[in-house]
């Protein structure tokens, strides 16, 4: 069966809660990971370049909700070294940014945008729940090292595929 029903009233299970409110931080913060990780999704379907790249830090993202649900995933700050990592790499294709960019260019540049802003919103999201001992330190960590990554790939996928990326011009 695809339903249950048992949402219906507005609530839901949490295993390291319980029963919460589906307006919950703790499932306002689930949600936004989840968002986060449909948007990867989409990047991966519309950039298969990145594919193994996105889906390694999808099943990320999913240690970090199943940890905030109540299980152990062992999530460490390897994860966070990893991304470190990734972004001194991709860094390398990139000349140094002067000015703040506009999101857009390739679509699937303009989706790692949108999934920079969901990111920010989940850890937004997970240091809340981080002030009331329900997440981890290391999650915000990661989440924050993550939009930092994401913002590099936007501008790699467009200097891979030609497309400029458009600088801000602030005061005309």
């Amino acid at each position: 069966m695809w339903y249950t029903g048992t949402g219906d009233k507005g609530k839901t299970k949490v295993p390291s809660v319980g029963e919460v409110w589906k307006d919950s931080e703790i499932v306002k913060a689930l949600g936004d990971l989840d968002e986060l990780n449909s948007v990867l999704g989409v990047v991966s379907s519309l950039y298969p370049e990145l594919s193994e790249v996105i889906q390694k830090l999808q099943n990320d993202i999913f240690s970090i909700s199943s940890e905030i649900a109540g299980f152990d995933m062992n999530f460490s700050d390897e994860k966070v070294k990893g991304i470190e990592e990734l972004i001194t790499n991709y860094s390398k294709e990139l000349e140094p940014l002067r000015n703040f960019v506009l999101p857009g260019g390739h679509i699937a540049s303009s989706f790692l945008h949108l999934a920079r802003a969901v990111c920010r919103r989940a850890e937004r999201s997970v240091v809340t729940l981080l002030k009331e001992s329900k997440a981890k330190e290391v999650h915000a960590k990661y989440l924050n090292r993550l939009s930092s990554l994401l913002f590099v790939l936007a501008l790699v996928v467009n200097k891979r595929t030609n497309n400029p990326n458009v600088i801000w011009r602030g005061k005309d």
